[in-house]
């Protein structure tokens, strides 16, 4: 029922100090659409921003596997966003694992 043994996906959750996802946002947008668009190991990309907190963004990822989720972590944009993002979040993301069981795009999970 999975997408395949190797699928890899997160749901995160970052925080921003009150007042301030705008900004977070504007950060996001400068330095991560175009990395993520390039990166073949993303399957999936979701950027959200919360109806419940208004501080809060999630983010859905799903990669090709987990070697390319830990490579997307060296990625020079990424670090960019985590420097210039740094003042704006109360902390580090939190990182939710999940199984990809099914997606409309994943060519993968159509077979299953």
């Amino acid at each position: 029922m999975s997408s395949g043994p190797s699928a890899h996906a997160l749901i995160l959750r970052h925080r921003a100090v009150k007042g301030k996802r705008d900004e977070l946002v504007e950060v996001w947008r400068r330095n991560m659409p175009e990395a993520v668009s390039a990166n073949d190991g993303h399957v999936d990309y979701v950027l959200c921003a919360s109806y419940s907190d208004p501080d809060e963004l999630l983010i859905f990822q799903h990669y090709r596997d987990a070697g390319a989720a830990q490579q997307f972590l060296g990625n020079p944009a990424y670090l960019r966003y985590l420097e210039e993002s740094r003042h704006l979040l109360t902390g580090p993301p939190e990182v939710e694992p999940v199984e990809p069981l099914w997606s409309k795009g994943s060519a993968a999970s159509q077979a299953q």
